[in-house]
């Protein structure tokens, strides 16, 4: 598969983090298109998404790519306990020409779940 190019960061709310159910949960998420006003609904799920380092290893995109785009931070990234977490859902919207990438984790803290959102990137 070919790189990803990534055209720039969608700013997102204060509010990016989570609680959900279960780690097989589906989260309704909303941000607004990178071209103005359209606002997209998108459907953030486990089974929907892939882990964000096997594009990393495939060469898609690259820790700096991320760490450039205020996504994560290199150290983070680099560190291979954190990385396994990170996921990431590719999204196209019919009122909308964009594609973007959403990344994210699913974490755990006694017993109850949480989705944060690290970023979503417009490819």
């Amino acid at each position: 598969m070919s790189k990803i190019s990534i055209i720039k960061k969608i700013q997102l709310g204060d509010e990016r983090s989570f609680p959900i159910k279960t780690p097989d949960f589906e989260l309704p998420f909303n941000f607004y298109c990178g071209n103005g006003g359209i606002k997209h609904k998108a459907i953030i799920s486990f089974k929907n998404s892939n882990f964000l380092s096997s594009l990393i290893k495939t060469g898609q995109l690259t820790n700096d790519d991320l760490a450039q785009n205020n996504i994560l931070k290199l150290e983070k990234l680099e560190d291979p306990n954190e990385a396994l977490s990170y996921r990431y859902q590719i999204c196209n919207f019919k009122d909308c020409q964009n594609t973007y990438l959403l990344i994210f984790d699913i974490y755990e803290n006694r017993g109850y779940y949480g989705c944060f959102i690290h970023g979503v990137l417009e490819i």
